[in-house]
């Protein structure tokens, strides 16, 4: 009797360690609460202010088990796709600023250094948010395609949950479902890109204690 509640204790001990890594949602009313006009520094100050929560609350923090689903409407957990290295791409349908990112340049990337990400899982999250329905969301994701395979649709509650709050954004996941690097927005240049999505990938693979 005393070895099991032993074991329940190193369980319930192991289980709080593991949950205490899960990617942390940033409470972007808290920053806004009370505020009715800024400057221009007060605004520069204070988007930087919330950039750095955003990057503490995610970098080298653990995926949350948190549901997607296929183009179907199957319902399946995300981390059965995080099995091994993955770079996961987060979109939606209405900020077109990071559509010609998700369409077209990143796929380009893709193919360009097809050699280096031999053995990489890449997956693709369309937002299904207050501000499309669910068809229009189907329709996007079925016409990417042909750029990403492995395609699902994530409901903004848990897009917030995961700190995906900007289109596009990139998490680059370790083995262990550690998000190792990110990227928001568009790179400029495409020997940019691929220079970012290099140093995601050596972070992956790099063996973390």
């Amino acid at each position: 009797m005393k070895a099991i509640r032993y074991l329940v204790v190193i369980l319930a001990f192991v289980s709080c360690n593991r949950s205490g890594n899960y990617i942390i949602p940033v409470d972007y009313r808290k920053y806004y609460e009370g505020i009715t006009s800024l400057t221009e520094k007060e605004s520069q100050e204070l988007h930087l202010k919330i950039d750095m929560e955003w990057y503490n609350n995610t970098i080298e923090r653990e995926i949350p088990d948190i549901q997607i689903k296929d183009l179907n409407g199957k319902a399946i957990r995300l981390k059965k796709w995080l099995k091994k290295e993955t770079i996961l791409v987060f979109t939606n349908t209405h900020c077109g600023f990071g559509k010609e990112e998700v369409e077209k340049e990143f796929p380009n990337a893709i193919n360009k250094m097809k050699d280096e990400l031999e053995g990489i899982n890449i997956l693709c999250l369309v937002e299904l948010s207050e501000n499309s329905n669910l068809q229009e969301t189907v329709d996007y994701a079925k016409c990417l395609q042909d750029k990403y395979h492995n395609i699902f649709i994530i409901d903004q509650k848990d897009a917030l949950r995961t700190n995906l709050t900007a289109c596009p954004t990139k998490f680059f996941i370790d083995k262990r479902q550690i998000v190792r690097h990110v990227h928001v927005g568009m790179s400029m240049e495409q020997s940019r890109r691929e220079e970012n999505m290099r140093k995601g990938l050596s972070l992956m693979r790099k063996e973390k204690s």
